[in-house]
């Protein structure tokens, strides 16, 4: 009745699999000082400081960041007042407000999303090509 079945999910349920890197601010949570997180972040609650984060910041409906955010990637639906640094994309959702400066190579922005401040697009961080091998000088 409740056999488990063997599937390519398996990995997923073993005690050795990797845990998901997730850090939640919750609402009603102040922090105060420098966050610097290894996977992803999700504010709902408030910041007041720095946040560097290694891959996607989420700052969800109700969550306020003030200070300078560092990240891969960021989704904003609340309120950010500080400089944003993105290597990758940034998201601005419909009702947040952004007072700051934007450094990102992409930009998504939904209609009635407030952003009050600079961007600056900065050229996509990617791994070099492997060099193609030339073919052999032909032998006369």
């Amino acid at each position: 009745m409740f056999s488990k079945k063997k599937n390519n999910n398996e990995e997923y349920l073993s005690p050795t699999a990797q845990p998901l890197k997730l850090t939640t601010i919750a609402v009603g949570t102040i922090l105060k000082g420098t966050v610097d997180v290894e996977g992803s972040l999700r504010i709902d609650g408030t910041i007041e400081g720095d946040i560097t984060c290694h891959k996607t910041v989420v700052v969800g409906p109700q969550g306020k960041v003030t200070g300078k955010v560092t990240s891969a990637s960021a989704i904003l639906e609340g309120t950010l007042k500080g400089d944003i640094h993105i290597s990758d994309k940034l998201i601005l959702k419909s009702g947040c407000l952004m007072e700051g400066d934007i450094y990102t190579c992409k930009l998504e922005v939904e209609p009635t999303a407030c952003f009050n401040g600079n961007c600056n697009t900065i050229k996509e961080t990617k791994q070099p090509a492997a060099p193609t091998p030339e073919p052999p000088a032909k032998k006369k």
